[in-house]
């Protein structure tokens, strides 16, 4: 069960991105890149794209050389970072010069496949590190994973194979947000009292039953969010088949005035804010990570703009502290400048 519908949640920026659309993520293989199904879904109709330039703006440096299945990724304040790996659950920290720290922040035990494994990280203003990730009890999960052993603070529904959702970041008001999808039960996302489609708010010390308050609601898969320096909520939302894809408010239902079509193929992994009005999209089919302008209240955004940021964007993008762009491909963490 979850709380009464209350919407338009506004406050300051926290960190953490990163799903896929309705297509499996990346998983470890033979070759050392994505698994045969993400491949699959990334070589099929490769139309529809329009023409714009193909080569980034400005070229993009290695922050993190090992870090396969990185869907989850949180900033932290030194312009560092703590990012997961989708398959074994494993939580790292690398510095702003992308020196790996020893040994793990945290472990979860995850069951992998399709769009599962650990799927969201955010990190507090007390350096505590929350995650979100698909159990082998076959529930989505939110706890607090470091410091310390685990704690549960949500018990959620239970997963899908695919459109589970699950990124983290935190409202400028302290609740931490997940955003759910439609866990392949889209018949559930209007009804107020599931979690399907919904961007909700947790107390990050409630208990594992505490009944989340719902944001906004009528999402396909809102896994890709992030809040604006000035506490706006902005979604880049999934959609299965040829469901257009959106990149809209998220402190509302989606609403035809104020949101954005993106261009088809993109299959929104992450969303980061670049400044005040403008947003970076990184989409795991496109490839891409592409700049968005942002315009007056109730107005959609403009874009994608100029040349891309990036054109191997796969499992996600975070903004760090020191203005970098912290984005991964299936088997790295690179940086650009925006």
């Amino acid at each position: 069960m979850v709380g009464p519908v209350k919407l338009g949640l506004r406050g300051s920026a926290a960190p953490g991105e990163a799903t896929l659309r309705r297509r499996p993520p990346p998983a470890r293989g033979a070759a050392g890149a994505v698994g045969a199904l993400l491949l699959a879904a990334l070589l099929a109709a490769g139309c529809g794209q329009e023409e714009r330039p193909d080569q980034p703006e400005r070229p993009a440096r290695v922050l993190v050389a090992d870090a396969s299945g990185a869907a989850a990724m949180a900033a932290l304040p030194d312009g560092g970072l703590r990012f997961g790996d989708l398959e074994t659950g494993v939580v790292r920290q690398a510095d702003a010069r992308g020196r790996v720290r020893p040994g793990p922040i945290a472990r979860v035990k995850v069951v992998a496949g399709g769009q599962s494994g650990l799927l969201g990280l955010a990190v507090d203003r007390r350096d505590r590190t929350f995650a979100a990730w698909t159990a082998p009890g076959g529930s989505i999960l939110v706890g607090r994973v470091a410091p310390g052993p685990t704690r549960l603070v949500w018990r959620g529904p239970p997963s899908a194979r695919l459109a589970n959702g699950g990124h983290l970041a935190f409202a400028p008001n302290g609740r931490l947000i997940i955003g759910i999808g439609d866990l392949q039960q889209p018949r559930l996302v209007k009804r107020t009292d599931t979690s399907n489609g919904k961007l909700l708010a947790l107390d990050p010390d409630g208990p594992p039953e505490q009944r989340p308050r719902i944001v906004s609601a009528g999402w396909n898969n809102p896994f890709a969010f992030t809040f604006t320096p000035t506490s706006a909520l902005w979604v880049a939302d999934n959609a299965p088949g040829d469901i257009p894809e959106r990149l809209a408010p998220g402190g509302r239902p989606p609403r035809p005035s104020t949101f954005l079509e993106l261009p088809p193929m993109t299959a929104p992994s992450g969303v980061a804010a670049i400044s005040r009005t403008e947003l970076a999209v990184c989409g795991v089919r496109s490839r891409r990570l592409e700049r968005y302008r942002l315009r007056s209240e109730g107005r959609p955004p403009l874009g994608p703009e100029g040349a891309p940021l990036a054109t191997d964007c796969s499992l996600g993008v975070v903004a760090l502290a020191d203005g970098r762009l912290a984005y991964a491909t299936d088997r790295q963490i690179k940086v650009v400048a925006p």
